[in-house]
């Protein structure tokens, strides 16, 4: 689940990596957010991918645009409360939120390896049945995740076998799907940026931070980042990925106080 708390506000100052601005807002304590579930952000990823307009760089084709879609598909029966998390501490409201002890609900970035290995993999499978493509991004985007978690030491040695093992699997599926698709590794790569520069955009959105923001990923060939500024509730981009101004809308869920209604979310981005 992605938390989009009530009290967000912005910092003084220059931009800052958009990760960083996502991840504050999911250690926050507010006592009202909306929640949003990770399959609809996705989804949210792959309406931005279906809008780029990148100058001098391939088009994104449909099999990209479903498998940037799919990449959080694997969270669904988790963030509905189908199916309970067992490797992670968690209590459960009566509208099948997922919450800590303390009654928090609970952010994907606290979810510990048991639990989130089996979402990942879910998504990958849910995208592979796609096209090998949208299976090789999907899957390239959560071995770098895995990697640099583990290179900053973030999980629990434990943890860090499992994320070892997933990763080394994943290579396995690379080279089984590189051999029945024609695209070369270095656009793969590429590809797999793409997928990550949405997702954090989507991310970004759905979270609710109104941070300046530069994002890691070069997506368009000889440029530089891309920084994002709120100007009159506007998120504006620079360089921009879009040839015009764009409205992107989502529904997410109010918690607490109104447990079964839910709230639509707009955005415009230029």
């Amino acid at each position: 689940m992605i938390l989009r708390p009530s009290d967000t506000s912005a910092r003084s100052g220059g931009f800052t990596p958009a990760w960083e601005a996502v991840a504050r807002t999911q250690k926050k304590t507010s006592a009202k957010c909306h929640l949003i579930r990770q399959p609809d952000h996705a989804r949210l990823a792959g309406q931005i991918a279906e809008h780029l307009a990148l100058q001098d760089a391939p088009s994104v084709d449909d099999d990209i645009v479903r498998g940037i879609s799919l990449h959080d598909e694997g969270w669904a029966d988790f963030d509905c409360g189908r199916k309970r998390l067992l490797a992670t501490p968690a209590e459960y409201d009566e509208a099948n939120v997922a919450i800590s002890v303390e009654g928090k609900p609970l952010s994907f970035l606290e979810i510990k390896a048991g639990d989130f290995l089996h979402a990942w993999l879910g998504s990958i499978e849910s995208a592979e049945a796609v096209a090998p493509i949208a299976g090789l991004i999907v899957s390239g985007h959560f071995q770098r995740i895995g990697q640099f978690g583990v290179s900053l030491g973030t999980y629990s040695e434990n943890d860090t076998e499992q994320v070892r093992e997933f990763i080394a699997c994943e290579e396995e599926r690379k080279c089984r799907l590189m051999q029945i698709q024609s695209r070369t590794e270095r656009e793969v790569e590429y590809w797999t940026d793409v997928l990550q520069f949405c997702d954090l955009l989507s991310l970004y959105l759905c979270c609710g931070s109104e941070e300046s923001v530069e994002f890691p990923q070069h997506i368009r060939p000889k440029s530089d980042a891309i920084r994002l500024r709120v100007q009159d509730g506007v998120n504006v981009l620079s360089p921009t990925p879009f040839a015009r101004e764009v409205e992107f809308l989502l529904e997410a869920q109010r918690y607490p106080s109104e447990l079964h209604s839910g709230s639509k979310l707009t955005w415009r981005i230029r």
